[in-house]
């Protein structure tokens, strides 16, 4: 269930207290309002750790235009006090999960050498289902990658075909959603 915000002095301490939230604006009165409420409590129990609140638009009426939210569902990601991102309308999960990059990365244990970044290049389709769960499985671990519609790319189409795979890990090229393979290649083991 995702934690409410009911009034101005509540949301300042918040934002003065977390580094990073998700806050959703809805109205009981939107379908589209309640169906994102629902969407981002499914984002909330997968991604337990993720601090997302909501503000009934129609009950707190002092701290949307502060943010310049003029339409519900609005959900925002915001970092350091500051809106870091705007999603306005009804958005998937997946869409909604996209928040997460705005997230800070959990401090590593102690280590103070940094992370290996690697590079992740997903060749993807609109309809295509394995694609949806490989970036799925990566947003879900924090792991940055790009995107390339092989639909709207003729050049990403043709490099796809030469290479016969879906996905690019630092070179290597993986078929379909080998998620034993994509782990080891990504250290997420």
């Amino acid at each position: 269930m995702l934690d409410h915000i009911s009034n101005l002095k509540q949301y300042n301490k918040l934002k003065n207290e977390k580094d990073f939230f998700i806050l959703l604006f809805y109205t009981d009165s939107s379908e589209k309002s309640q169906e994102a409420f629902k969407r981002l409590e499914e984002v909330k129990k997968e991604y337990n750790d993720t601090p997302v609140y909501a503000v009934n638009a129609s009950n707190v009426r002092d701290i949307h235009p502060l943010l310049g939210v003029n339409s519900v569902p609005t959900v925002l990601a915001l970092k350091h006090g500051n809106v870091a991102k705007n999603i306005q309308g009804l958005q998937t999960k997946n869409h909604y999960e996209m928040l997460l990059w705005e997230a800070p990365t959990k401090p590593s244990n102690g280590n103070e050498e940094k992370e290996k970044r690697h590079r992740v290049v997903v060749y993807t389709t609109p309809s295509c289902a394995w694609c949806n769960r490989l970036k799925s499985h990566l947003r879900k671990n924090r792991v940055m990658f790009q995107e390339v519609d092989v639909s709207r790319d003729q050049h990403a189409a043709e490099e796809l075909m030469r290479r016969s795979g879906q996905s690019d890990i630092d070179g290597e090229i993986i078929v379909g959603f080998d998620q034993a393979r994509i782990d080891r290649l990504l250290d997420l083991n």
